[in-house]
């Protein structure tokens, strides 16, 4: 979808042409792959960060009842551990191995009331299998509660729009979305290096959004999916583990 000329369009951070969204995909299931090792190491303090801000927009969640939860690119399992630590019967899938095996490794508590069910595999595509091999299909499921942290932003324009999309497409009636990314001064994209906690270095795919482009990405996409105009709550959350970063959550609801 073109955006209104109201909201600037993503600005490329080089001129030449960006890779195809294969290539893409390729490019940032390695980086995470070599990003995994280094969440270990941290797991615990970004786990305490994520429960107190996961309790902190709760009462903007509101679920149909069920209290269940998709973890879209859970990355090491940080959410989805802490959400099944509230209570809820969590899936959470990601793209890269090694990371959907750290999450298998850091929700491997008998202590947890539900231990949440991890898939590997592509979002978009929406083929995954389980811990056992099994293939698994997520296609027509609703939840609850939809989070997506950190991850719209690792696709390129118009993939962006389809993720945000099949993102709103598994919130169940009277359910919620929550999306989070990064807040930029200005909108951009292009491949750029990322730097783990161990001081690992991996090149993957970003784009950095506005306040106002990002909700108006998650509003469009919720017209879209929903069929009507649905409220749209952002905020800006200040990043605890780096000085001077912010974040921007949006909460979205499903009509009933």
């Amino acid at each position: 979808m073109a955006a209104p000329s109201a909201v600037p369009t993503l600005i490329p951070a080089v001129s030449s042409a960006p890779p195809d969204l294969l290539s893409i995909l390729d490019i940032n299931r390695a980086a995470y792959d070599i990003l995994a090792r280094t969440y270990k190491g941290t797991a615990a303090v970004r786990q305490e960060n994520a429960k107190k801000w996961l309790i902190q927009r709760l009462p903007e969640i509101t679920t149909a009842g069920q209290r269940t939860a998709l973890d879209v690119g859970c990355a090491d399992g940080t959410h989805s551990r802490v959400l099944s630590a509230l209570g809820y019967t969590v899936t959470g899938v990601d793209f890269s191995a090694q990371m959907i095996s750290a999450a298998r490794e850091l929700t491997d508590d008998p202590t947890l009331p539900n231990k949440p069910s991890l898939l590997h595999g592509e979002f978009l595509a929406g083929r995954y299998v389980d811990e056992d091999g099994t293939r698994a299909r997520i296609d027509g499921a609703r939840f609850d509660l939809v989070l997506a942290t950190a991850f719209v932003h690792l696709f390129p324009p118009d993939a962006d729009d389809d993720a945000v999309r099949k993102v709103l497409s598994h919130v169940a009636p009277g359910g919620t979305a929550l999306l989070s990314t990064t807040a930029a001064m200005s909108n951009r994209r292009g491949l750029e290096l990322k730097v783990g906690a161990g001081g690992q270095v991996a090149r993957r795919w970003r784009n950095h959004y506005t306040l106002e482009y990002f909700v108006w990405l998650v509003r469009e996409a919720a017209r879209d999916v929903f069929g009507v105009k649905v409220p749209v709550r952002p905020w800006v959350v200040v990043d605890p583990d780096s000085e001077g970063k912010l974040w921007v959550d949006v909460v979205v609801t499903r009509p009933a």
